[in-house]
């Protein structure tokens, strides 16, 4: 074996390890050494490392069945740190997350509409700073549309009325950091598989309601974004040709009939200031404005049917900033899915709410950094 394979494997056993202590808990040395097939001295030396690095720490010991109490050892979360970026249509918000997910603190800006690239670059740049870029992986940035994600560039983003925008390279120089650009659905699917409702599930989808419509999609546990980034706009789906210009320049796209867009035109017809103004008279007993929020419910529930029959999905994970709203849409929304899907799928497809809230788009959007840290090396040469 050379000595560059030789590294490799060190750092393969190393991810290894870290790895199972992020997904199992603390455990013993001689656990981890059976679970990875490591020897233990290999082990014991490898451990050294992590505990002088900070990596992993040492919190007490474990029962025993006669002999030594065994020493656990668990992964360090507070290691080191990413920032995770949602851009907006009227505002950027950032979240500085450790390697378990948790949000460890927050700051938002506001922009102008539509918001221009170099003023968004430009509070990217000064949220990052403030959050601190010490002990820091990287930068995620969340950003709606067709997202190009190897080179960091949004393709094509309706909300944001951009074409073509590099943002990964012009960032990474300003802020000396990696920075990874990623859709926003795409970044809230990841946080939830990795640390919400997903984790349970192989084959899910995960759709987004409100400014827009959007879906995730998981096959066997990965992210898949298609060819050219663009898979998952379920929003752009054609629901009727006939219908009402949607903002992408097609006419009846799902979007027209089941997002905020919707929401906005029908509350403004029926005489009331805002959604949630609508939202309110809805629940004391408003029958115009209850309907309001049924046929969103169907709308939305004819469109992810497509969806689900094309993929058959284990389950639906539903997020986005109008579950807020969920009580007035989810039950006609559940039943259109189950009765139009297939009957198998019908009766086994789950459908739950994302775990992480509205907070989800930046802890995704962080984990697209986070994940790079706990990559196994020897996977990335195979692939």
């Amino acid at each position: 074996m050379y000595k560059g394979d030789l590294g490799l494997l060190r750092d393969h056993n190393r991810a290894l390890v870290i790895n199972i202590l992020r997904e199992t808990g603390p455990m013993s040395r001689t656990q981890l050494s059976l679970l990875t097939g490591l020897a233990p001295s290999t082990l014991t030396r490898l451990i050294k490392d992590l505990l002088q690095e900070g990596v992993v720490q040492e919190i007490g010991k474990s029962q025993s069945n006669g002999g030594r109490c065994p020493v656990l050892v668990a992964f360090n979360p507070s290691y080191a740190f990413a920032i995770g970026i949602k851009v907006e249509r009227q505002m950027i918000l950032a979240a500085k997350v450790d390697l378990a997910g948790k949000i460890q603190d927050k700051v938002s800006v506001s922009l102008s509409t539509p918001p221009h690239p170099c003023d968004v670059m430009d509070q990217v740049e000064k949220v990052a700073r403030s959050l601190g870029t010490e002990r820091t992986l990287g930068i995620g940035l969340a950003i709606s549309g067709f997202v190009d994600a190897k080179r960091g560039i949004d393709l094509y983003s309706p909300i944001l009325g951009w074409r073509d925008v590099p943002l990964s390279e012009p960032l990474s120089k300003r802020l000396d950091l990696p920075v990874w650009v990623e859709n926003d659905v795409n970044a809230l699917t990841l946080a939830e598989r990795w640390y919400g409702a997903g984790r349970q599930f192989k084959n899910f989808l995960c759709i987004t309601v409100g400014e827009g419509i959007g879906a995730g999609i998981v096959i066997d546990g990965e992210l898949y974004r298609g060819a050219f980034g663009g898979a998952g706009e379920v929003g752009h789906i054609t629901v009727d040709p006939d219908g009402p210009r949607c903002r992408c320049g097609e006419r009846g796209c799902l979007e027209v009939f089941a997002s905020d867009l919707f929401l906005h035109a029908e509350a403004e017809r029926l005489g009331f200031s805002s959604i949630e103004e609508l939202a309110q008279a809805a629940r004391n007993g408003d029958k115009e404005a209850a309907e309001t929020f049924r046929r969103m419910g169907r709308a939305l529930g004819i469109g992810v049917k497509n969806v689900v029959n094309l993929l058959n999905p284990e389950a639906i994970v539903l997020g986005g900033e109008r579950m807020f709203d969920s009580d007035l849409f989810m039950s006609t929304f559940e039943e259109e899915v189950r009765h139009h899907a297939f009957p198998k799928e019908a009766e086994e497809l789950r459908i739950v709410s994302a775990e992480l809230g509205p907070d989800g788009f930046l802890v995704g959007a962080a984990t697209l950094a986070i994940r790079e840290f706990f990559r196994l090396p020897l996977l990335e040469v195979a692939q």
